[in-house]
């Protein structure tokens, strides 16, 4: 087992556990079967990105967190090239996964690059709260929002609000790596949220 998925998969469990939830409560939620999310605990199987998300709605996280590596509460903080908070790139996980700013608790956004093979992955919907910001940097994908599908190349952006269902949808012989920017839930106060309808 790779190092990098054995810390994937300690975070997990800790997170679970440090929530109280058992197995069964978590894979209810998170519509993932017993087996296989033991065996994510265990380190002993991949998990996509699609169903990582899933994990991340369920356990009230921002994706980005099961790979963070260190905290600080800076008022400006610098990250060389390449020394983001991220999987290995050896890793057998079929995606790449770059937090480039550490989580704080004061901070209201993620910085994220993504990368994804489309030979690898599957196509899956989520949605969670806030807004999020995506920015192509190599390859071509089809991002779905909602009803609307969209067709992203290096230097095409995408605006939305992430309450509704998205999803980066790629071809087999697709690859992708993309700039994501997310609002943190929970990190902005209440009288500087934008007000939300519906």
């Amino acid at each position: 087992m790779e190092v990098a998925e054995q810390l994937l998969a300690m975070r997990i469990r800790n997170m679970r556990q440090n929530r109280r939830l058992t197995l069964q409560q978590v894979v209810e939620r998170a519509k993932l079967s017993r087996s296989f999310l033991s065996k994510v605990e265990r380190g002993t199987v991949s998990i996509s990105i699609a169903a990582l998300s899933r994990l991340a709605n369920v356990l009230d996280v921002p994706l980005g967190e099961f790979f963070e590596t260190s905290t600080t509460d800076s008022a400006v903080i610098f990250v060389k090239r390449g020394e983001g908070a991220s999987l290995d790139k050896h890793s057998k996980l079929p995606y790449r996964y770059e937090v480039l700013v550490p989580k704080s608790g004061l901070r209201q956004m993620q910085p994220i690059v993504i990368s994804i093979d489309g030979k690898q992955t599957q196509f899956e919907l989520r949605s969670h709260p806030g807004e999020q910001f995506i920015f192509v940097l190599e390859g071509e994908m089809q991002y779905v929002c909602g009803n609307q599908k969209f067709c992203l190349a290096p230097g095409d952006c995408l605006y939305l609000n992430a309450n509704t269902p998205h999803g980066p949808k790629l071809a087999r012989n697709q690859k992708v790596r993309y700039l994501c920017v997310q609002t943190i839930e929970g990190t902005v106060p209440k009288k500087n949220r934008p007000h939300r309808s519906g």
